[in-house]
C-alpha cells in the first residue's frame, strides 16, 4: 500500500500543500483574514475525506480571539489513547533559495522535496493519516488517535494550552504523545528526541538621542548606541569562549555518555553540516563531545535581527539615535525560561554606560525539555520498528531546538509517555532558504510510523 500510494498521494499532496503561503502570525498580520489560514486547513481536511478512513472524525476548534486548531480523530481497539502533534504554520520566505526553487515552488531534485513547510511541520497530517491508512490496509488494530495540529508554533504556541483544555473532551488523557515537529540526527536510523532547549528572546533596544546626528559634528560626543547594545550583551556571554554562565546548569553523566556516543557516530559531519567557510573554525571544533553539549545543553546567544540599521548603500555619516536588536537565546533543558529572562535583564539594565536608556522590548519564554525514561513496551515498539524499516534499533539524541509544547504537555499529563521524532534530518534547512524533506527516508518514516501504532494498542 505504502509503495503503490508514496509518490502519488504524499508526495503530490506535500507539493501542493507546499505552494500555499500560510505564514506563522508572528510574520503575518492577516494571518487570521487572508484567507490562507483556511486553504491550508481545507487542504488538509479535504486529504483526510478522501482517504476514506473508517470512523474518522474531523474537528475544528475555534475560540473567539484565538488561532483555530484542527484535529482528527480516530476510535480504537482498546483504551489506550495517542496523541499526534503537528503544526501547519510556516516560517517566512526568507531570501537566497537555489536556482530553479523557492518557499511555495515545490521542486525535487536528488532525494529532496524543496519548498517551505515540508519537513517544518507540512509533512506531518499527510505522513500520518497515511501511515493509519496503510495499518488499516495491513490488518492491524490501532489504539485511539487523535492527531492534533496547531497553526502557531512558529509564533509561540500562545493559544496552545487553552485550545487543548478546550478541546479535552477530544483528546481525553493521552497515554502517549507522538509529537513529529523534532528531527533525525542521519538517514539511517529511527531517531528518538532525548533533550530540547528553551528559549528567551526580546528586543534590546538602545537609545541615546531624540535625533539622529551628523558624526561629524556629533563624533566624540554621542556615544554609539550599537556598541553600547555589544558592551551589555558581553554581561551574558563571553567575548572569548563564548559561554554564558548566568544561565548555565550542571549537565547530567548520563547526557555527558550520550555526547560521547552521539558525536562518535555523527564524527566530523557534526561540523561539516554547518557548512563553515574556508578557515573557519567551530567552537570546540576538536572536541566533538564538547561541541555536541554546546548545541544541547549549553545556553547560546544569537542576534537574529536589528531596526534602526540601514542597509550599507544607505549609510550617511550620522550617529544614530538608537539601536534595537533581536536578541535570541538558547536555554538548557531544566531552566526555567521566565527565570532566565529577569536574570539576564537585571544583568544589562544596571549601570548602563552613558546611563543610555535601554528597553527589553517584547519578550518572549519557552522551556526546554528531557524525555522521561520509556517502558519497556514503548523501547521495543520503537526499536522493532527501526528494525524493520532501517535494521537497526531507534537511536536517541539531544537538538538544540526549542518545542515548548513538550514542557507544557509533560506537566499537565504527567504520566504520558512522550516521544519526540521526525524528518529534520541533515541539510533539511528548516526556518532558512532551501528547506527541504528527505523522500528515501521519510518513506522509511511513515513506515515505522505504520508499526509504531499498532504496537501501541
Amino acid at each position: 500500500f505504502l509503495e503503490e500510494n508514496y509518490d502519488g498521494v504524499f508526495v503530490h499532496h506535500l507539493s501542493e500543500y507546499i505552494k500555499i503561503p500560510n505564514l506563522t502570525p508572528a510574520f503575518d498580520p492577516e494571518y487570521m483574514t487572508n484567507g490562507l489560514l483556511e486553504q491550508a486547513i481545507d487542504y488538509v481536511v479535504k486529504f483526510a475525506e478522501d482517504l476514506q478512513i473508517e470512523g474518522l472524525k474531523t474537528h475544528i476548534k475555534r475560540e473567539e480571539g484565538r488561532v483555530p486548531m484542527v484535529l482528527f480523530e480516530l476510535p480504537g481497539a482498546s483504551s489506550s489513547n495517542v496523541m499526534i502533534y503537528g503544526h501547519l504554520d510556516k516560517q517566512p520566505h526568507m531570501e537566497g533559495w537555489i536556482e530553479g526553487t523557492g518557499p511555495t515552488t515545490p521542486t525535487i531534485i536528488g532525494d529532496k522535496l524543496y519548498g517551505r513547510g515540508s519537513s517544518d511541520d507540512g509533512y506531518v497530517p499527510f505522513a500520518v493519516l497515511l501511515a493509519i491508512k496503510n495499518a488499516i490496509a495491513q490488518g492491524a488494530e490501532l489504539p485511539r488517535i487523535v492527531l492534533v495540529l496547531e497553526t502557531e508554533e512558529e509564533s509561540g504556541s500562545h493559544d496552545l494550552v487553552p485550545l487543548l483544555e478546550a478541546s479535552a473532551d477530544i483528546i481525553g488523557t493521552p497515554d502517549y504523545c507522538i509529537c513529529l515537529d523534532s528531527g533525525a540526527l542521519d538517514y539511517t536510523s529511527l531517531w528518538l528526541t532525548s533533550t530540547l532547549r528553551g528559549l528567551v528572546a526580546f528586543n534590546l533596544r538602545v537609545s541615546v538621542t531624540e535625533l539622529a546626528c551628523h558624526s561629524g559634528i556629533s563624533g566624540g560626543a554621542i556615544p554609539e548606541s550599537f556598541r553600547i547594545a555589544n558592551s551589555l550583551l558581553d554581561r551574558i556571554e563571553d567575548p572569548e569562549t563564548r559561554r554564558i554562565e548566568l544561565l548555565e546548569r550542571e549537565i547530567p553523566d548520563s547526557y555527558k555518555e550520550e555526547a560521547k556516543h552521539v558525536s562518535s557516530i555523527s564524527g566530523e559531519d557534526t561540523v561539516k553540516g554547518f557548512k563553515f567557510l574556508a578557515g573557519v573554525k567551530a567552537i570546540n571544533e576538536d572536541d566533538l563531545a564538547e561541541l555536541y553539549l554546546n548545541t544541547t545543553w549549553r545556553p547560546a546567544l544569537a542576534i537574529t535581527g536589528a531596526d534602526n540599521l540601514p542597509p550599507t548603500s544607505k549609510a550617511g555619516n550620522v550617529v544614530r539615535d538608537s539601536t534595537t536588536l533581536r536578541v535570541s537565546i538558547r536555554l538548557p533543558p531544566g531552566v526555567e525560561s521566565t527565570e532566565a529572562l529577569e536574570k539576564v535583564k537585571d544583568v544589562i539594565t544596571k549601570d548602563v554606560p552613558n546611563d543610555a536608556k535601554v528597553e527589553l522590548l517584547e519578550p518572549s519564554t519557552g522551556d526546554g525539555w528531557q524525555m522521561k525514561d520509556l517502558s519497556e513496551k514503548t523501547t521495543k515498539v520503537l526499536n522493532d520498528a527501526s528494525d524493520a524499516f532501517f535494521t537497526k534499533p531507534c537511536g536517541k539524541y539531544g537538538i538544540g531546538g526549542s518545542i515548548p509544547f513538550l514542557k507544557v504537555l509533560g506537566d499537565k499529563y504527567p504520566s504520558t509517555e512522550i516521544l519526540a521524532l521526525g524528518v529534520l534530518g541533515p541539510d533539511t534547512n528548516a526556518h532558512a532558504p532551501n528547506e527541504t524533506i528527505d523522500l528515501p527516508f521519510t518513506k522509511k518514516f511513515l513506515g515505522a510510523l505504520s508499526h509504531i501504532l499498532p504496537g501501541l494498542v
